[in-house]
C-alpha cells in the first residue's frame, strides 16, 4: 500500500468526497464538487489505473453541491448521496442512481 498523496487530476474545493472501488468492471470512482473555487458542479470521476489518472465520468449537475457518498447498489447500479440546492449546497440531500455503464 502506498501512502496518501494529493491527486493533481482531482480539482475540487476543500470538501469531503467519496471513493468507491468497483471490481467488475475494475474502476475507481470519486465523487465531489468539480468547481475548484466553490462547492458546486457535483461530478463523478473515474480511474482505471488505480488513481494515477482521472477522467470526468458523469457530471450530475451544475448546481451548488457539497458532501457526497458513493455506494454500489447492485451489479449494474451505483448510488450517489449528496448535498445540493438551487441557491446553496446545503438545502437538501439527494440520492441518485446511475448505471455502472455510464461511469466506466
Amino acid at each position: 500500500m502506498k501512502p496518501f498523496r494529493p491527486q493533481a487530476g482531482l480539482t475540487a474545493p476543500i470538501c469531503e468526497g467519496s471513493v468507491l472501488q468497483l471490481r467488475d468492471p475494475d474502476v475507481l470512482l470519486f465523487s465531489g464538487p468539480a468547481d475548484p473555487a466553490a462547492r458546486a458542479l457535483m461530478t463523478i470521476r473515474a480511474s482505471t489505473d488505480g488513481g494515477i489518472t482521472w477522467r470526468s465520468a458523469h457530471t450530475v449537475n451544475g448546481l451548488p453541491a457539497a458532501y457526497s457518498d458513493l455506494v454500489r447498489v447492485d451489479d449494474g447500479t451505483v448510488g450517489l448521496l449528496y448535498e445540493t440546492g438551487d441557491f446553496g449546497p446545503y438545502e437538501t440531500i439527494t440520492f441518485r442512481r446511475m448505471p455502472v455503464t455510464d461511469l466506466t
